[in-house]
């Protein structure tokens, strides 16, 4: 027997498998932690929720991981469409 390392693990620090899907990146996690705040003012989640999802965002390795964290929340793009300016008229079919 050896002691040499198992191929289908990950070369995270614990030897385990790393989580599934790409590797997040700092900017990646702060992308969603923006997101949770954002979900959190606007009242869709309750402070349990928010600090939990807060650890686990900042704890997460994969995207898959941060992609979990608001599966269950609209996304919020929906809710950004910028509306037209006052200024603006709308065109008439009768001109």
């Amino acid at each position: 027997m050896t002691d040499a390392p198992d191929a289908s693990r990950g070369p995270g620090p614990s030897g385990s498998a790393p989580s599934g899907g790409p590797r997040a990146s700092d900017d990646d996690r702060n992308r969603f932690v923006e997101l949770l705040e954002r979900h959190f003012a606007e009242g869709r989640l309750t402070d349990d929720e928010f600090s939990e999802r807060m650890d686990r965002a900042l704890r997460a390795r994969s995207l898959e991981e941060l992609y979990a964290l608001v599966a269950d929340l609209p996304d919020l793009l929906a809710f950004d469409i910028p509306r037209s300016s006052p200024r603006r008229r709308a065109w008439r079919f009768w001109r």
